[in-house]
């Protein structure tokens, strides 16, 4: 074999091998690619964090909190009209979503705190007036009642 024949032969090598190398890089970035965009799902037993920030509230609507019964306990989330709330629920019953125990939100005005009986009815109410005062409301199971207005 002649030397011109040897490097035929090596450019042709190295030719397959250069076109072998440049699909097996593509194909990785496919393949990295690919991943990058599938859906991220992770189950975990524990989550530990100095600090949880949910960037995009239209991405995550609620956080829920569930008992060791697999019912809900506690929900952290936005309300229509953009507000947060914080809402806590009976979890000995059967169901999943138990009745709301405490709900607390905003209103016109400022904050609203309201208690609920084990019949799921309005009992206790905090919240600001019109004019920023404090307002305190008790009332029984028909919605009878006092309401507490600070003074002048």
């Amino acid at each position: 074999m002649t030397v011109e024949q040897r490097l035929d032969q090596l450019e042709k090598r190295n030719k397959r091998l250069t076109v072998a190398l440049s699909m097996t890089v593509v194909a990785m970035c496919a393949v990295v690619t690919m991943a990058a965009t599938g859906d991220k799902v992770g189950d975990f037993d524990t989550v530990r964090a100095k600090n949880v920030f949910v960037e995009n509230a239209v991405m995550a609507q609620s956080v829920a909190v569930i008992s060791g019964e697999n019912k809900l306990a506690v929900s952290l989330g936005v309300a229509g009209d953009g507000n947060g709330t914080v809402t806590t629920y009976e979890t000995n019953g059967s169901e999943l979503f138990g009745k709301i125990l405490v709900d607390l939100t905003a209103s016109p005005n400022g904050g609203l705190v309201e208690v609920f009986n084990t019949a799921g009815e309005d009992v206790v109410q905090m919240y600001a007036d019109d004019y920023g005062n404090g307002v305190v409301g008790a009332y029984n199971r028909k919605g009878i009642g006092r309401t507490l207005e600070s003074g002048p």
